[in-house]
């Protein structure tokens, strides 16, 4: 055992040196640091004191019979054994792990050759345990243990990734006074619980205030409902069948459909993103064009090999015991999300540099998101006292039971419901005080910003009988869209409520039209800073973030009404509402209106048809996700929607 216990530092380095390196490549975009390293050390010597035992059991397999055995070659029975069974689970479940989907679809393994793949990984590690104590027999003592040391520190704490990608080169220097940019964007924040938007409680005080001096559209709508569709929408200027990105496909082409980063980077700006989710990482694409992309919102380990293996075991021990599932949230010192203090002082941060060039600046902020849990402060100025069966967590709460069978929403009555509103209202108002302080320090006039402020969706909380943003009824995808333009140097800045009907594919030309920056022919949006859309603008919501082409959701508006579409196909379902009578979208209107379901139906297959958005093929089956889609209650099933 002490033979074990000596090898186990060593090892422990060297799988930690290596696992630091292949989340380096993978993530090329960050800033190398030493803490990743010493992290993934640690772990990893966990995984060695848990594999002793079972090493130790293994040692008289790898010892040569007949023979005393030298002190280097004993050494590396040593290192075999308790290397095979350090590494043994880790690169099992990562190749097991490329045969899982979202939504815990597991169907996959039921084929042999993932479990092919598992029996070449022990047999590879079983031959790699078997030359170690051949290998360090030639090999010169206490010398080769101080190289292999300063070889596993050298690569964890020096190295970075090997070709790291560059930034986009700037093909133009910015004009003088080209304004600076920034996207500000409050993730599920539906617009009637701020103020600007007439909400009768001072949820949003501060945004009341940048209210004053901004265009507010009244009629904004998301893409989607889904945060990295949304996001890529905004960030491309089309609408999410077109960019392909979706919730079984974690990605997009930014070839085909090029950020406004991008073309601001070549425009001569600056540009940097600040994101509050895991959902937003840089390997979905969302960070071409970015030359900083802060998506770090749990510890560096979290990223490694080993951790993954961490992650999945607690989703298992959480759906076999509540005792590990506390409120729906199993995983330890890993949620998925950063609060909006972090992300915006390290955005400030960024913008204070030392640069000449104006600035873009996207910022995601996850506050307001599930689970609803505001601080104590503004808990007591929005929430009144309640005993009730909810709490912030809401249906993955441990205080909610329901029934097998039953709708996750029947238990919900007005005071359940109301409870919840309170708490999503607190979490708005410690959002908006946090921005505020960010704007006041930022001084949006002094410093020449322009500034574009909305959501990826909304939020909801029974209406309908819908909660949280798993369908595109009102509450889910109305959203608050203000433009603030910048001012001095002769700039009449417009301001005041605009009563037309904007889309997240609107973000990206309204920033290229800030910057003065042409916006390219591809873009489905329109440039509110020079264009005001017509009275009786199309636009269009696709929610195709769904386990099951059945259940996908496609929306149109045409003046007062509003035409979904739910299915693909002939077996399509097919409603109509009238939004000036029916606020949420409720009650199908289709019988009494044939002519106009009729038409709209057509708009919104003629609309679609120009990018080819009605010839996407859906895998049912889904592809691998990464873990912050399920962990934040993304993809666990349509049953319920």
């Amino acid at each position: 055992m002490l033979g074990l216990l000596r090898a186990l530092p060593f090892l422990a380095l060297a799988a930690a040196a290596a696992d630091t390196f292949l989340v380096r490549r993978a993530q090329e975009h960050r800033v190398p640091e030493a803490t990743l390293f010493w992290q993934a050390a640690i772990l990893w010597a966990s995984f060695g004191l848990l594999a002793l035992a079972p090493a130790r059991v293994t040692l008289p397999l790898l010892r040569r019979p007949g023979r005393d055995v030298p002190g280097r070659e004993r050494w590396g029975v040593f290192a075999g054994a308790l290397g095979f069974w350090m590494a043994l689970p880790v690169l099992v479940h990562g190749r097991l792990d490329r045969f899982t989907t979202i939504g815990q679809d597991v169907s996959a393994l039921a084929s042999p050759w993932p479990w092919i793949q598992v029996v070449g990984v022990i047999l590879a590690l079983a031959f790699a345990a078997w030359l170690a104590p051949r290998a360090t027999a030639r090999l010169r003592g206490s010398w080769t243990a101080l190289a292999a040391l300063a070889a596993s520190l050298g690569v964890g704490l020096f190295v970075p990734a090997a070709g790291a990608a560059a930034s986009p080169v700037a093909a133009a220097t910015a004009p003088a006074g080209a304004p600076n940019l920034l996207l500000l964007v409050w993730d599920t924040t539906r617009s009637q619980n701020t103020q600007p938007y007439g909400y009768g409680r001072p949820t949003t005080p501060r945004l009341a205030e940048l209210a004053r001096e901004s265009v507010v559209y009244a009629e904004a709508r998301s893409v989607s409902c889904f945060t990295l569709t949304s996001h890529v929408s905004m960030l491309t200027g089309v609408y999410p069948s077109h960019h392909g990105a979706s919730l079984l496909r974690m990605t997009y082409d930014p070839r085909a459909t090029p950020s406004v980063a991008r073309l601001l980077r070549a425009a001569g700006y600056r540009t940097g993103a600040f994101v509050g989710t895991g959902v937003l990482r840089a390997n979905t694409g969302v960070v071409d064009g970015f030359e900083v992309y802060d998506d770090l919102v749990d510890p560096p380990v979290c990223d490694t090999h080993a951790w993954a293996l961490v992650h999945d075991v607690q989703a298992v021990l959480a759906r076999l015991s509540p005792r590990f599932n506390g409120n729906g949230m199993p995983h330890w010192f890993q949620d998925f999300q950063r609060p909006a203090p972090e992300v915006l002082n390290a955005a400030y941060r960024w913008i204070r540099e030392r640069d000449a060039r104006p600035w873009f600046c996207m910022v995601n902020l996850y506050d307001v998101h599930w689970p609803y849990t505001p601080g104590e402060k503004a808990k007591a100025a929005f929430v009144e006292p309640y005993e009730g069966i909810v709490d912030g967590y809401l249906f993955r709460g441990d205080s909610y039971e329901r029934p097998p069978g039953v709708a996750r929403g029947a238990r919900i009555q007005p005071g359940d419901r109301r409870h919840l509103i309170q708490l999503y209202d607190a979490e708005m108002f410690e959002l908006d005080h946090h921005v505020g302080t960010f704007l006041e320090a930022l001084d949006l006039e002094s410093s020449g910003t322009a500034v574009v402020l909305t959501s990826d969706h909304g939020e909801g909380f029974g209406e309908a009988g819908r909660f949280e943003h798993d369908d595109i009824c009102e509450p889910q995808v109305r959203v608050p869209f203000l433009v603030y333009e910048p001012r001095g140097e002769g700039r009449e800045p417009r301001k005041g409520e605009a009563r037309v009907r904007v889309s997240g594919v609107d973000v990206a030309p309204t920033l290229l039209g800030l910057a003065g920056v042409p916006v390219p022919g591809h873009m489905t949006g329109i440039d509110l800073a020079h264009e005001d859309p017509e009275p009786d603008r199309l636009i269009l919501v696709e929610d195709r973030d769904k386990l099951h082409a059945k259940n996908h959701h496609y929306a149109v508006y045409r003046g007062p009404w509003k035409l979904l579409q739910t299915g693909v196909g002939e077996g399509a379902k097919v409603e109509l509402f009238d939004l000036r009578i029916d606020q949420v979208g409720m009650y199908d209107v289709g019988d009494q209106s044939p002519h106009v379901r009729a038409s709209l139906l057509e708009e919104l297959r003629a609309l679609r048809a120009t990018w080819g958005g009605d010839a996407e093929r859906f895998d049912e089956r889904g592809v691998a996700g990464n873990r912050a889609t399920h962990a934040l209650g993304y993809g666990g099933g349509d049953e319920d929607e």
